[in-house]
């Protein structure tokens, strides 16, 4: 709808690049509180954040150029840099990310990845919801036709679309306020983390019923795109990290009353 808010001589702001800015900042800002609540130092968020967001960058660029613009890639290699127009997937910095964090918890600082996870899920969730504004006011990743009453329509598409931007976030600002309140009781580290892996792909997985989307479907007789693939191998990994994890904490609290009684 607005994909540039402003031009001052030869700098362009880009609406989609200015919301990620605003994202990065939110998540930045949530991060920091929960550290401050669960007593862990500051400094060691700034230094997770940064290798979290470069790993979560790349995964996402070589994602999209992959799976969508492969030609724009091999005609433009440093086109690769230019996340500032638009061309990131999630399901690319999701995976980029989880691979940044094991190596960071490795690594660097005594954090565990599990607590790690736990740290900045929220933040994640909750810059993912600002982001798709984002989308909308680009025009990317806009529906499928429809003349419903909040129909949209784009420049770029001939007629009224769902805002599956929007939908979309909604639905992440409502998994970003449960998993913040869920961070203040949770049982086990990884219990934010695993309940990411099920809500985000969970919602992306229905969105994506409604939403235009050029990438090929090989699933369920061709009825299900490749992003719906993923989302559901993500759930499925989500929801065995709940039951694993359970499992593991309630043994490990039962071997500890074992002991107190001997």
């Amino acid at each position: 709808m607005h994909p540039i808010i402003a031009r001052f001589g030869p700098v362009t702001i880009y609406s989609y690049g200015l919301m990620i800015g605003i994202a990065f900042l939110s998540g930045i800002y949530v991060a920091r509180l929960e550290a401050i609540r669960k007593g862990i130092k500051i400094d060691v968020v700034y230094d997770a954040v940064f290798y979290l967001v470069i790993g979560a960058l790349i995964g996402a660029r070589i994602y999209y150029l992959a799976f969508f613009e492969p030609a724009m890639f091999i005609k433009e290699p440093l086109s690769i840099f230019k996340i500032w127009q638009g061309g990131i997937a999630i399901h690319g910095a999701i995976l980029g990310g989880i691979l940044a964090g094991l190596l960071f918890s490795k690594f660097h600082h005594n954090i565990s990845f599990f607590r790690l996870a736990d740290l900045v899920a929220p933040s994640l969730i909750l810059g993912q919801a600002v982001g798709r504004i984002g989308c909308f006011l680009n025009g990317c990743c806009s529906g499928k036709a429809c003349d419903l009453p909040w129909a949209v329509q784009f420049p770029e598409t001939a007629t009224a679309v769902h805002p599956t931007q929007l939908y979309e976030s909604a639905a992440l600002f409502l998994t970003f306020a449960f998993l913040y309140r869920l961070h203040a009781r949770k049982r086990f580290d990884g219990q934010l983390l695993g309940w990411y892996l099920v809500l985000y792909p969970g919602a992306r997985f229905v969105v994506e019923f409604v939403r235009y989307h050029s990438s090929n479907a090989w699933l369920w007789q061709d009825r299900l795109s490749d992003a719906q693939g993923i989302s559901l191998a993500l759930v499925a990994t989500g929801a065995w990290l709940l039951v694993a994890r359970s499992q593991e904490t309630g043994v490990r609290s039962q071997n500890r009353k074992a002991e107190a009684r001997r």
